[in-house]
Order: structure tokens, then C-alpha cells, then sequence
């Protein structure tokens, strides 16, 4: 059962959604999936990572993008029709050094894996990448949690200019880390596995489960192991297993 505390806008078309749950564990990664009403349009599910979960309160970061999105965030607080924790998340290290490179709305689930990862004692190095200064949501709090907090814009109107892979090459260079974790568009991650393929990569793939269970298949993912339901199998993927240019 999840009921819709508040939700309140945090930057250029993204809302952070407030929900009450019955699930009181998740792993970060995870994701939910919503359906936006009763009626048939739209007809399929939406699914949005876990931005937060503590006990029985989880926040979910949604990027308003067309008709079904728009629904969602216009919801009034109440019921949700709305089925989860899903999905394999990221493993979580002890006690190491981690770098986080994101991208977008690719940064959500990130913010959970911070705090997490902070809670056993791993050293995070945060890498927020985004169109612009107006798309970025909450950066106060992903600085809280990272012992250094790198901001790449598109357009340079925050932070470094450039893409957030540059970044991630460039304090590579200059420091040792044992895991990269990443969240975001396919050819960031794809390009962030090619240049950093010395080092352990999971990333989270922003694929469109239709039903999230495994059922419809819709969200296969091309990998050295053959094709993988990323709903079920991931989303989260070792980076390094991922055949990125296989449709």
C-alpha cells in the first residue's frame, strides 16, 4: 500500500514525491512503478527510481515529460496505486573509496546510494551532471553526503562546463577509487565504461519497464550472458557485461 504524502516542485519540472509504505527495507537502485489512474490513458505504468526510503517514508524524484508524468505530479495526496521496492540495486562497499557519476534525473537514485554507502564508512567522490543550473534538484543535500561534490552543466551555467565523463576521467587521473557507480543517459554510462574500464562500474539503466515483473519482457538489456530483463536482472548491471551497442 502507498499513499501520497505532498509533493512539491525542487527545480525546472522535477516534483520530489513524498510517499507513505508498507515496505520498510529497499536497496538503492530499486525502483517503483505508478499507474496514474484508473482509466486506460495512459495505460502503462511509470516507473521512477528511488530518490529515499527510511522506515515507511520514501521520496521518488520525477521529471515531468509527458502526458503520464504530468498526471503524477498533479495527483492529489491519497492512495497510490503503486507496486515495489523492484528490481536489483547496486551492491553496497564498506569501507572503500566511490565514485558517483550521474547524469539528469539519473541522479536520483544516487542520492539514496550516497547516503548508504556513507553509513558504512565508504568515502564518496559525487559527480552531478546536468543540462543546466535550472535542472539541478537538491545539490545542497548530495553535497551533505560526499566528501567531494563535483557539478558538470552542459552549458556551463554551473559548476564545470562539459559532460560529467570528462570529470569523472579527470580526478580518476588523480586519485585511486574501488568502485564507479553511474545513473543516467546509455551513451554517458556507455562512454564512462569505456574510459574507466580499469575500474568495477555498475550502472543503473534507464530502460521503460512496462510491467516491472519480468512479464512483458519489454526492457531486454544486450549483455556478454545474453539478453537480460533489466526489471528483474537490473536495472543495475555490471557496466563491463553490457554489449551497449547491441539493440
Amino acid at each position: 500500500m502507498f499513499t501520497l504524502i505532498e509533493t512539491k516542485p525542487v527545480a525546472d519540472d522535477h516534483y520530489l514525491l513524498t510517499l507513505h509504505c508498507d515496505a520498510k527495507e529497499s536497496i538503492p537502485g530499486q525502483f517503483i512503478n505508478i499507474k496514474v489512474n484508473t482509466s486506460t490513458d495512459p495505460l502503462i505504468r511509470r516507473p521512477f527510481s528511488i530518490f529515499d526510503h527510511d522506515q515507511t517514508t520514501m521520496h521518488i524524484i520525477i521529471r515531468v515529460v509527458g502526458k503520464g508524468t504530468r498526471q503524477i505530479v498533479a495527483m492529489h495526496p491519497g492512495p497510490v496505486d503503486c507496486i515495489g521496492p523492484l528490481g536489483k540495486g547496486f551492491s553496497i562497499v564498506t569501507g572503500k573509496k566511490a565514485l558517483l557519476v550521474a547524469g539528469g534525473v539519473g541522479n536520483a537514485p544516487l542520492y539514496y546510494l550516497a547516503k548508504m554507502l556513507k553509513r558504512v564508512h565508504t568515502q564518496v567522490t559525487y559527480i552531478y551532471g546536468a543540462r543546466s543550473a535550472s535542472d539541478i534538484f537538491m545539490l545542497d543535500s548530495y553535497r551533505e553526503l560526499s566528501h567531494t561534490c563535483i557539478v558538470t552543466t552542459d552549458d556551463g551555467s554551473l559548476g564545470m562546463k562539459g559532460n560529467p565523463v570528462f570529470a569523472a576521467k579527470d580526478i580518476v587521473a588523480k586519485h585511486e577509487f574501488d568502485i564507479v557507480y553511474t545513473c543516467g543517459p546509455e551513451i554517458m554510462m556507455k562512454r564512462l565504461s569505456q574510459e574507466l574500464s580499469h575500474i568495477p562500474i555498475e550502472a543503473s539503466l534507464e530502460r521503460y519497464f512496462g510491467c516491472g515483473i519480468g512479464l512483458c519482457s519489454g526492457c531486454a538489456v544486450a549483455t556478454i550472458n545474453g539478453y537480460r530483463r533489466a526489471c528483474i536482472d537490473g536495472p543495475v548491471f555490471d557496466a563491463r557485461t553490457v554489449l551497449w551497442d547491441t539493440p
